[in-house]
């Protein structure tokens, strides 16, 4: 294999990482954020690669849903991304993921398989409360567990928080986030807030509709391990997310490459009559 570094799975923090939590930033600050149900499909491109990695073009397509149940909020995505080397051959990475949350963002159920050099199935539950440490127990791998740091945000509630505090004029934000997309505990995340891209607002012209007629801001997010003090991320991502958490572009930064995922199509979904 040549030395194009492979990540574990194709991550969307959303999202991996698009979630529902209505939380406001101060009692009266801001609306709290709303998000609409809808099916969304992106395209994955090349963005860049720098001349140390043996990478010529990266192709694939994402599927991503996000529905309301009575009881709290369902995302799935399921996609393949392949990096093209220059030899001809093609390194792909195949990923299922599926999470429900409770909607007061207290409870959080996951489901990761992963289909590459080393399949891998994931799977577990984890819980939190206001002011305490939570709690992630994994039921594949058996027996792992960690503690979530106070504050730790679900994907959904993480989305919601990011999109009212750019409502609430903030450049940056700082919190604790856990996805379960591997196995390990919650992850430091810094965002900065900045104008929705001008691709974005292409890709928002071009499909039209009233899901993409909304205001929205560029996300570009740092992960970080707790316990690491080098102050070097493990990864970026980079989201144009409108106010209604649908997503018309991400970036997902590997450090040596880059790919980027472009909305092909979206589409609502009905909200459940509980």
């Amino acid at each position: 294999m040549n030395n194009v570094p492979m990540h574990k799975t194709v991550k969307i923090a959303w999202p991996a990482c698009v979630y529902a939590c209505a939380l406001a930033l101060s009692a009266g600050a801001v609306q709290a954020a709303e998000l609409s149900p809808h099916r969304a499909a992106y395209a994955i491109n090349l963005d860049q690669a720098s001349e140390a990695v043996d990478l010529s073009a990266a192709s694939g397509q994402i599927a991503y849903g996000l529905e309301k149940v009575c009881d709290g909020w369902l995302a799935a995505q399921n996609g393949t991304l392949n990096l093209h080397l220059p030899s001809g051959e093609v390194a792909e990475q195949t990923v299922q993921y599926s999470t429900w949350e409770a909607d007061d963002g207290s409870q959080y159920r996951f489901t990761v398989k992963s289909e590459e050099a080393d399949p891998q199935v994931i799977l577990g539950a984890a819980q939190i409360s206001p002011g305490a440490e939570g709690q992630v127990v994994f039921a594949q791998p058996q027996g792992e567990q960690f503690t979530l740091p106070v504050g730790t945000m679900f994907p959904v509630a993480h989305t919601a928080f990011m999109i009212d505090a750019a409502r609430a004029g903030k450049n940056q934000i700082e919190n604790y986030t856990f996805e379960g997309t591997a196995v390990e505990g919650a992850k430091l995340l810094v965002a900065f807030i900045s104008p929705l891209s001008a691709q974005s607002k292409d890709i928002m012209k071009a499909l039209g509709g009233d899901l993409l007629g909304r205001p929205g801001w560029n996300f570009r997010m740092a992960y970080f391990d707790p316990q690491d003090q080098s102050g070097e991320p493990l990864y970026e991502v980079g989201v144009d997310l409108l106010d209604n958490g649908v997503a018309p572009r991400w970036i997902l930064d590997y450090g040596a490459y880059s790919v980027e995922m472009k909305l092909s199509k979206v589409e609502p979904m009905a909200k459940p009559d509980c």
